[in-house]
């Protein structure tokens, strides 16, 4: 079995959505893994094939965090626009397996975190932090 048959077997059990066929031209987006799958099938593949992934940015390909759905991370070119995607296909993976070390060179760029995520902190820590003053309130205070 050649390496490039090796690597479709392996997607193949990535296949969450049960779909007849597998997106090969882009093996995260166009099938829908991103977050912690998306993290496990590249971890997995770099030990599989023991492909140095040193230079791979997961936040090029998909989002990676949880919960999915919400790109945080964003890769902002020199005029401030954000990145789009970089497809990551077969023939990516297979030329990486083969080369032993991930292959894409990736843009100059900066990396920022979205206003989104920005306000969701803000408010998770407004939360947290009226919830410790109230039971400081009611176990000291109070009594």
């Amino acid at each position: 079995m050649g390496r490039r048959e090796e690597i479709l077997e392996h997607l193949s059990v990535y296949n969450f959505r049960g779909q007849d066929s597998f997106d090969l031209s882009d093996v995260f987006i166009g099938n829908g893994i991103e977050g912690d799958d998306a993290n496990e099938l590249i971890d997995d593949f770099a030990k599989r094939f023991d492909v140095d992934m040193g230079g791979f940015l997961y936040y090029f390909h998909y989002v990676g965090d949880e919960p999915p759905g919400h790109r945080r991370v964003l890769p902002i070119d020199r005029h401030g626009q954000v990145y789009p995607f970089i497809p990551v296909s077969l023939d990516i993976l297979t030329a990486s397996a083969e080369a032993g070390k991930w292959i894409l060179a990736y843009p100059d760029h900066e990396v920022r975190t979205s206003l989104r995520s920005k306000l969701v902190l803000f408010g998770f820590l407004t939360l947290l932090a009226v919830l410790i003053i109230d039971f400081i309130w009611r176990t000291f205070i109070t009594k």
